[in-house]
């Protein structure tokens, strides 16, 4: 009969409803949520294994595939392509925290499980240390120095002495002695971020008596010695740059001066005869 044609069609299209649904419900599943603007998304082990870039050293993040970008791990000491590795804290192991790190981009976010430290609020730290002495404490972010999170409309959300500052993981409070008067033989030194702390300083205080032209003011925040400084005028070379002045070697950028282990206090008060590895020359440096 005339009508029973249209009536399949009709009932088969009915039957194929459902099993569409339950097809585009299981792509949906497939399909990786958009990221936060910034954020790189962690992956799964099966997404990681089928880029040929992920984890091989890289300079730039366009060298990774993506979504991966390109980071330099302060814990490794080294730039690799990667994803984000956790999304909380509940993905990190006991002593680990999940961190925001700036990818070498300069735009991209990536989450790291980082050392939970011991470093107090105020405190100079690593973002991702390779030991708990450069980490922050339980509940603190790193910003160059350790702080609590903080509201940027809210100013007292922070101490006394700190200011609530934005960055990559959000906003955290750092310190600052602007305005204020520091413990005697301590001088307020201008830190990371804007912050500022008194501290004893070792060498010239290149912030308060400006450098000889051509030359740059460095400033050693060791975390390991949280109240003190080594500041000193630099002359930076390398490709491009003029070579050092007489008596000065080229060492990781900037020239230095050349010393001998054996002879005693070679390098004058609070520096050291230093060689970091069998492929650099012995120079001079802070002694911490």
């Amino acid at each position: 009969m005339k009508w029973q044609a249209p009536l399949a069609i009709l009932l088969g299209m009915l039957l194929a409803a459902p099993l569409a649904g339950l097809l585009y419900v299981s792509y949906r599943g497939q399909v990786r949520q958009a990221p936060t603007p910034g954020t790189i998304p962690m992956l799964s082990p099966g997404e990681r294994l089928g880029l040929l870039t992920y984890g091989r050293p890289c300079q730039r993040s366009s060298e990774c595939e993506p979504p991966l970008t390109c980071l330099f791990n302060t814990r490794f000491m080294a730039s690799y392509c990667t994803d984000s590795r956790c999304r909380t804290d509940r993905d990190c192991s006991e002593g680990f925290a999940c961190r925001a790190m700036p990818a070498r981009d300069g735009v991209s976010r990536v989450h790291l499980c980082a050392l939970v430290g011991v470093r107090k609020e105020g405190e100079p730290c690593l973002a991702s240390s390779d030991s708990r002495e450069g980490g922050c404490g339980p509940g603190l972010f790193c910003q160059g120095r350790c702080g609590r999170s903080c509201r940027l409309d809210e100013p007292g959300s922070c101490p006394e002495g700190f200011f609530c500052s934005d960055a990559f993981e959000g906003p955290s409070c750092l310190p600052t002695c602007e305005g204020r008067s520091c413990p005697e033989g301590r001088q307020c030194i201008r830190s990371t971020r804007q912050a500022s702390v008194c501290v004893d300083v070792h060498g010239q205080n290149c912030q308060r008596t400006a450098c000889p032209a051509g030359q740059s003011c460095d400033v050693t925040e060791p975390s390991e010695h949280p109240d003190e400084v080594w500041m000193e005028c630099v002359t930076f070379c390398g490709q491009g740059k003029p070579a050092c002045p007489e008596g000065l070697l080229c060492d990781q950028l900037t020239c230095q001066k050349p010393c001998d282990p054996n002879v005693p206090g070679a390098c004058g008060p609070h520096r050291q005869c230093r060689c970091d590895s069998e492929k650099r020359p012995w120079t001079c440096g802070p002694d911490v």
